[in-house]
């Protein structure tokens, strides 16, 4: 089994998650990697799960138009059922050879369902950008939800101004309907003049607080929100307001009512190779929401999905380096002045790794080695740096001995205090990769190649206790 979900052919691009009669649908931009036989531009595919580790594949929900069309690439947008049970795709079509004068490259279009798996096209439904506002070409990942003090439709989308800076001219437009046909244009609904664009808007409500969703390519490529108590702002940006990192991108929410959920996808790299570029889609990532104390948000791991691993066992690991003592998955280093490693179980191609590391003291860094020989001088790293304050993945081994190549796009802030235990719970399938800590935040990304490895422990400039280190392999690997 695959834990992080992917079609046996191509990737999953752009998610958009519906929750409905106790499943959650999960919608997705297909891309087949494979112009030759599937041609330009990416359908909707749909799958549905309890869990968010088994699927039901549903088959393709939304075909691409021809080439004279205008969604030759059928893009992201958003589910809703109306009051009578009916079921609404707002979705964008993208066709590059009508980025001209006297056509629009995108476009917002409309399909209806009465049982969301037979989807039709509504024809003669399309809306465009009103240019007295917004730039011509960018209008696209509608997203359509039902304003609580009006009752009127609200439809989110990611647009640009027509007026300002060309790099943060990216905002959130608004349009207005009162029956899901006759749509008219409104201001923005959020336009900080940050980013160039906000790509796959979201938005939500948990207690008194509404967030807005939406991805930004312009600083970090990353999923962010920002938060109000009105529909009507001012938005506040918290200071870490993202949820992820780079491997972690054009997420939206779904919720059962009493919980939410953030379903993005954590991309391939070209040539599957480490120093490869980041691809467009990848695999399914999916998130629990939690709201904290003061209204900002943080993610931990599905519990539902805990059943899908192996009972755990404890890592021995081989104590070579007098630095470290204990056995069964309860370990201590004292690595004040010098670097020490230990490593000890190998690992399945997919696995589940867990622990939890205090600080006995300020100062150095200590963490996880993944897939790494026996030597400790190839594979990977999770540490916790108490100078970055921060969860930081990245490559062991290169031109020095045990040289750390921190791959920084990737790194995650956490609070990491003397006496204070930071869980970890690493998932690693194949080359994906999701760590879990604290069980607020999540830090994503990809190894290659996988090969046959081992798991261990590093501590340099640091004094650490290590408890419940163990793992967990996940079933068929």
């Amino acid at each position: 089994m695959r834990f992080f979900y992917k079609p046996r052919f191509g990737v999953i691009g752009d998610c958009i998650p519906y929750f409905y009669e106790g499943r959650y649908h999960i919608f997705y931009l297909r891309d087949y990697r494979d112009p030759d036989s599937h041609r330009f531009g990416s359908p909707w595919h749909h799958v549905s799960t309890t869990d968010f580790v088994h699927f039901d594949d549903h088959g393709e929900a939304l075909p691409k138009g021809t080439d004279n069309d205008q969604d030759p690439a059928v893009a992201t947008g958003s589910v809703y059922t109306d009051d009578s049970g009916r079921h609404h795709i707002f979705y964008t079509g993208i066709n590059p050879a009508f980025r001209t004068d006297t056509q629009r490259e995108q476009a917002v279009m409309h399909a209806v369902s009465d049982d969301l798996l037979a989807w039709k096209k509504v024809p003669g439904e399309v809306w465009y950008a009103d240019e007295s506002r917004y730039e011509r070409h960018d209008w696209r990942d509608p997203f359509v939800f039902r304003n609580p003090d009006t009752g009127r439709y609200h439809m989110l989308l990611a647009a640009r101004l027509a007026q300002g800076p060309t790099a943060s001219r990216g905002c959130t437009a608004l349009l207005t309907s009162d029956d899901l046909t006759n749509w008219a244009v409104e201001d923005p609904f959020y336009a900080p003049g940050r980013y160039h664009g906000h790509e796959c808007p979201d938005l939500f409500r948990i207690g008194d607080w509404y967030y807005l969703v939406f991805s930004e390519y312009t600083t970090r490529t990353t999923t962010r929100y920002v938060m109000s108590r009105s529909l009507d702002g001012p938005w506040t940006a918290p200071k870490h307001n993202h949820f992820d990192n780079r491997a972690f991108y054009a997420a939206k929410t779904a919720s059962d009512g009493e919980r939410r959920f953030l379903f993005g996808w954590n991309p391939s790299k070209v040539g599957n190779t480490d120093n490869g570029e980041w691809q467009w889609g990848g695999c399914l990532t999916v998130h629990e929401i939690l709201q904290n104390d003061d209204g900002t948000l943080a993610v931990r791991m599905p519990p539902q999905a805990h059943h899908a691993f192996g009972e755990p066992v404890p890592v021995d690991l081989t104590l070579d380096d007098t630095a470290w003592t204990g056995s069964a998955g309860t370990y201590r280093a004292d690595a004040r002045y010098a670097r020490s490693t230990a490593v000890g179980t190998a690992t399945p191609e997919s696995y589940v790794l867990e622990a939890t590391i205090t600080f006995e003291r300020d100062g150095g860094e200590a963490g996880l080695l993944l897939n790494t020989d026996t030597g400790a001088h190839n594979g990977y790293f999770l540490r916790l740096s108490t100078e970055d304050q921060a969860a930081q993945f990245g490559k062991v081994g290169g031109y020095r001995s045990w040289y750390l190549d921190h791959m920084p796009e990737l790194d995650r802030p956490l609070p990491i205090r003397p006496g204070q235990p930071v869980t970890m719970r690493v998932i690693v399938d194949k080359t994906a990769v999701v760590a879990y800590l604290n069980d607020t935040v999540a830090l994503s990304a990809r190894l290659y190649p996988n090969t046959a490895g081992r798991c261990g422990l590093y501590a340099d400039g640091s004094s650490v206790t290590v408890a419940g280190l163990s793992l967990r392999p996940i079933p068929g690997s």
